[in-house]
């Protein structure tokens, strides 16, 4: 079955139309080609730059430096009575290369990666809510479609029942049985049902071009929509939104930067070295040019980052509790909106028991209106009402099936789970 399915959504995806869809093939289509999705491999990798970068703190930093100068005066050692040490020149020079390393800064550099990460992460999350949004405009969509098929379905059935009566009732008129005006009442109705069914063409074929728009494919209007069938099971079944990932991504950077900000209330130590040429070099008193060079090591604290870094952090914690506060609420409505799912699921199925039990009693009152109207002992109105309440009560059948499966996508919907489908 899985690798059925995985041929459908390839033929899908080469641009050949399907016979049939299904909603769970209508998500995943969704989700593969809708432009958001593009966005989450793109953002990995900007993310896989991004930890590159911040993975260059452990090489050492290279500066090449150079300078000319000219100065009106300069230390003059000459002695009294002439002789002493040569003056030096007026116009120095100097080329270097500078070589720093780092060697302990708390382990700041890990600590960006993770935080480029968890950034990365929190844009991923934020792509996959927009797409979760996507399947919601699915379900309605898919579930619209289906409904006004159902309509369509009925109204069929009323206009064949128009026209059976009707040639009936003509034989009837022209045999001088019935009056004409039973014959122009039936005609009246099967016009106003001709009238129902382009109208409802009409709002399938909007309906799947809006479904085409949203999956990315071509669906024809020959593509037969399957009504899912399933049985959630409401007890068991734990939320997986994407909102918890961006909750959970949010807190990771906040944690990370928490950590960065740690790393500022300790010292850094670094090696460094200067190699160069020109004049004069360490010793001024050296006038040619010549190489020279400097090694050592750096130690680098500010106290001053002592204290704010306390303060970031503090602000850091609270937002992280805003956080917290954000997903409890995002919990409640979400609960929320479960236990009205929950409730009209209930509903449903208790009026689709009324549903065929109403059916039955309802075609028994048509058949019984049909010999009547035959036999002129009931006017065409008074079959046409009989007819219609019959009519309302299979629509009402089929509408309750579709809403059933609807509301029972509409849950694994807002538990973020894959909505499974008996096939």
């Amino acid at each position: 079955m899985v690798a059925l399915i995985t041929l459908i959504i390839s033929g899908l995806l080469q641009g050949t139309p399907p016979d049939s869809l299904s909603l769970q093939q209508g998500y995943e289509l969704a989700s593969k080609n809708y432009p958001v999705a593009a966005n989450i491999e793109l953002q990995r990798k900007i993310t896989d730059l991004n930890v590159k970068v911040a993975n260059a703190g452990y090489y050492p930093n290279l500066e090449i430096g150079g300078k000319a100068s000219y100065q009106s005066e300069v230390t003059d050692f000459a002695l009294p009575g002439g002789g002493g040490p040569p003056a030096v020149s007026k116009d120095q020079y100097e080329a270097s290369l500078s070589v720093v390393q780092n060697i302990y800064d708390g382990g700041a550099v890990d600590i960006r990666k993770e935080l480029e990460r968890a950034r990365g992460q929190q844009e991923v999350h934020t792509s996959q809510l927009e797409l979760h949004q996507v399947r919601k405009q699915v379900d309605q969509v898919y579930f619209g479609i289906l409904l006004s098929q159902q309509q369509s379905r009925v109204n069929d059935l009323l206009i064949d029942n128009l026209r059976e009566r009707l040639a009936t009732v003509r034989s009837r008129v022209k045999n001088g049985v019935l009056l004409p005006s039973q014959q122009n009442i039936l005609q009246a109705e099967l016009i106003k049902a001709q009238q129902d069914s382009s109208e409802l063409e009409s709002t399938i074929r909007a309906g799947y071009d809006v479904l085409s728009e949203i999956t990315g494919v071509e669906i024809p209007r020959t593509t037969t929509l399957s009504l899912p069938e399933v049985d959630i099971d409401m007890q068991h079944l734990q939320p997986q939104r994407p909102e918890y990932d961006l909750f959970e991504s949010r807190r990771n950077a906040i944690e990370s930067q928490i950590a960065l900000a740690k790393t500022r209330k300790l010292p850094a130590i670094s090696a460094f070295g200067t190699t160069a040429y020109g004049r004069p070099g360490f010793n001024f008193l050296e006038d040619d040019f010549h190489g020279y060079y400097i090694l050592g090591l750096r130690l680098k604290w500010n106290i001053k980052d002592l204290w704010s870094a306390n303060r970031e952090m503090q602000a850091l914690e609270i937002q992280q509790q805003k956080i917290t506060h954000s997903e409890q609420a995002f919990t409640t409505q979400m609960k929320a909106s479960l236990d009205r799912i929950r409730e009209r699921i209930t509903a449903i199925r208790e009026n689709l028991e009324r549903d065929n039990r109403i059916i039955e009693l309802r075609e028994q009152v048509v058949k019984e209106s049909a010999s009547q109207l035959e036999n002129g002992v009931i006017t065409a109105t008074e079959y046409v009402t009989e007819l219609n309440r019959a009519n309302t009560a299979r629509l009402s059948l089929f509408i309750n099936r579709v809403r059933l499966a609807e509301a029972q996508a509409a849950y694994a919907t807002t538990l973020g789970v894959p909505f499974q489908q008996n096939q």
